[in-house]
């Protein structure tokens, strides 16, 4: 996303650290995020891209950026241990469990930033975020690129 500045950065950022405290060692890391939705399928359901996407990697967590035409659209997708899935859950303002995607799905609404909606998908030991803000069709748009970055897993 473009706003980097917002709060959810920092407490992801944290996360990302924090989980190399508490995290099993692995020799390999998450997966480029980058890697597991194309531009076109998010061209498709979010909008037309500025730019390619980029990553970059934060402690044990992997983000992906997008910079859109429209600014109003944003959208973002991260990728970390899985370890941090109950924690995040646990500390989810309004949790809402998903269906159909990985192991188990819940999207939250407002937790850091009243204006985000995220989906956290954990699939065996890794954890997919997706971040958006609040627009007509968020959830199904979350969900629909959870579906197919789940399938690249």
């Amino acid at each position: 996303m473009r706003h980097t500045s917002r709060p959810i950065l920092p407490f992801f950022i944290a996360l990302c650290f924090g989980s190399a405290l508490i995290a099993q060692p692995s020799l390999a890391g998450p997966p480029d995020p980058c890697s597991l939705l194309t531009t076109a399928e998010v061209e498709q359901v979010v909008g037309k891209l500025k730019s390619v996407p980029s990553s970059e990697t934060l402690g044990h967590g992997v983000r992906c950026g997008y910079d859109f035409a429209d600014e109003q659209n944003e959208f973002e997708i991260w990728t970390s241990g899985a370890s941090w899935s109950n924690a995040l859950h646990k500390d989810a303002k309004q949790p809402v469990m998903v269906s159909g995607l990985g192991d188990e799905a819940f999207m939250d609404r407002g937790k850091v930033d009243p204006e985000s909606v995220d989906l956290y998908i954990r699939k065996g030991a890794t954890l997919i975020v997706l971040m958006t803000r609040k627009s007509p069709g968020d959830e199904e748009k979350l969900k629909t690129l959870g579906k197919k970055a789940v399938g690249r897993l």
